[in-house]
């Protein structure tokens, strides 16, 4: 029997409100995952429960919108305390992009089997309590795949296991699960990224607590942090999740440490006591690594730092007022979106400057590092590249110490050193650093130009710049030198130098600096060369231009 008139309509009304909400749900991640996506909550005994974003998926969810909206992709790192709900946030959100994406083909990755069968798990309870009106049909379905029937878009799991987990893959979403404890963390990464698309709506999420150093996941927030790669950094602290405290007793004191944590972030007791059994049962240094307060906190070397890890703490990255790269051929420092020079202060007519410098291969492994500083022991500027010759960095430093008043120019006379002060030479830079005045240096060494690394001179160096950090004397503005003095440890042999898949370029030529001002600070200059003139003929250090 046909239906009546009155049906008809109300049917059409059915359908113009479902279209609604689906144009709605289309554009609002946030109202579909409360109205259409059910999870269940570490009490299980509630059942499935609408998916309300909590204080962290919020942050997380606003950032991504933000980035997406500005750049018209998403390439986001989470480095997250355990448990927050960051895997499942991600999770709903790579099944929203697929149900309204045609053609969408995501990957979702963890670090063990149990993890993404969890995952995978949580997709399929996504599914089965949508409402029947906006359930999908499956164009297939298995233990690591789905498809959707009305869009042939989907997404497939992978377990990190092997070297090979996703390579020839080519998707245009992936969420990366606890990236830190990938056994191949590198080779993985590797794959992946090459066939990720660049095209605008494609997703890249990492997210991940911390695990030590050096690895993959460590290196990618760093940069992130620095503004060297194309991924925002998001960090949320543990004291925002409501779940995280216990009922204080009523005798409950604070310890000092404790008040300090009450001062920075603003804690109760109940917070304060969920903290202190939480240490007791795998101690401070296990806390801080899987629920940081900040994001530096996450990633300490416990027991081995060389430098003050709370003093590094405490400093505050700075804006990096801009990012320039060199360009070889027109001699200029060009504004780039990720330059290898930052600058946080631009000389004043009478400042005077030093200029310590670390020379490398420039094949992609450690790095050429100029740091400016200013005669108030002030980092002013940091160039950074894993790629320029050494011979070329000679150029880039003779129109950076020209840009920063002819600062007087201390060049790591080690190895590849040797190259990038013969170019400074042939372009008679007027202002070389020769290491006169170190104690641990014979007389036939004292008109050496630049500085020499030795096993004598180096402990020297790192000693100062200790007590110089010890003592709030330098202004260290930039998150790269602070990550790399968090990370420089010394080993059980008695050496110092970069924990393992780390660096210490920015540590190396922040020391050098602070030694050249120490011994030279005299003779500092503020005179000018016309910038286009390159010089007259190079001098000896008695005659050296000042």
């Amino acid at each position: 029997m046909a239906k009546s008139t009155a049906a008809q309509k109300l049917d059409l009304l059915r359908e113009i409100k479902r279209r609604e909400k689906l144009a709605l749900y289309k554009t609002d991640f946030a109202s579909f995952a409360t109205e259409q996506i059910k999870i269940l909550p570490k009490d299980s005994s509630k059942g499935f429960i609408p998916f309300e974003f909590n204080e962290a998926q919020r942050i997380i969810n606003s950032k991504i919108e933000e980035q997406l909206k500005t750049t018209g992709r998403v390439r986001a790192i989470i480095l997250k305390a355990r448990q927050m709900g960051i895997s499942t946030y991600t999770t709903a959100r790579v099944f929203w992009k697929s149900y309204f994406n045609a053609y969408n083909k995501s990957v979702v990755m963890a670090h063990d089997s149990a993890t993404s069968d969890a995952l995978f798990n949580m997709s399929r309870s996504t599914i089965d309590y949508m409402s029947d009106e906006f359930r999908p049909e499956f164009k297939k379905s298995n233990a690591k795949e789905i498809m959707f029937e009305h869009n042939d878009s989907g997404y497939r799991l992978y377990t990190a296991g092997s070297p090979e987990a996703g390579r020839g893959t080519t998707p245009t979403i992936a969420h990366l699960s606890e990236v830190a404890f990938w056994t191949h963390d590198e080779k993985i990464l590797a794959g992946l990224f090459q066939g990720i698309s660049q095209a605008d709506g494609t997703e890249v999420i990492i997210e991940s607590t911390a695990n030590g150093v050096g690895n993959s996941f460590h290196k990618l927030w760093t940069d992130a942090v620095a503004g060297i790669n194309e991924y925002i950094p998001i960090f949320v602290p543990w004291f925002l999740m409501p779940e995280y405290r216990r009922k204080a007793p009523e005798m409950f004191q604070p310890t000092d440490l404790e008040k300090e944590l009450v001062a920075k972030y603003g804690l109760d007791n109940d917070q304060l006591y969920w903290r202190r059994l939480k240490i007791a049962e795998s101690g401070e240094s296990k806390f801080r690594q899987e629920y940081p307060a900040t994001s530096e906190e996450a990633f300490i070397v416990s027991g081995s730092n060389v430098f003050n890890v709370e003093k590094l703490q405490a400093l505050i990255p700075q804006p990096i007022l801009a990012t320039r790269e060199f360009d070889q051929e027109s001699n200029e420092f060009k504004e780039a979106q990720r330059g290898g020079l930052h600058i946080f202060q631009y000389p004043h007519f009478d400042d005077a400057f030093v200029i310590g410098a670390d020379t490398s291969l420039g094949v992609g492994r450690d790095y050429s590092t100029a740091v400016v500083m200013n005669a108030r022991k002030q980092i002013v500027a940091l160039y950074r590249n894993n790629y320029i010759d050494p011979s070329k960095f000679g150029d880039l430093l003779f129109y950076l110490g020209r840009y920063y008043n002819n600062a007087l120019m201390a060049v790591e006379s080690n190895s590849m050193g040797i190259a990038t002060l013969n170019r400074l030479v042939q372009m008679n830079y007027l202002n070389m650093y020769y290491q006169t005045k170190i104690a641990n240096i014979s007389k036939e060494e004292s008109t050496r130009m630049g500085w020499r690394t030795t096993s004598a001179s180096k402990p020297a160096v790192i000693g100062f710049l200790k007590s110089a950090i010890e003592n709030d004397e330098l202004w260290i503005p930039s998150p790269i030198i602070i990550n790399e003095l968090l990370t420089y440890i010394a080993t059980p042999e008695g050496k110092t130098e970069a924990i393992t898949g780390g660096n210490d370029d920015t540590v190396i030529a922040t020391a050098i600096a602070l030694e050249v001002l120490r011994t030279h600070g005299d003779r500092l200059t503020t005179n000018r060369v016309p910038f286009g003139q390159k010089g007259v003929t190079h001098r000896q250090p008695e005659t050296t231009w000042l």
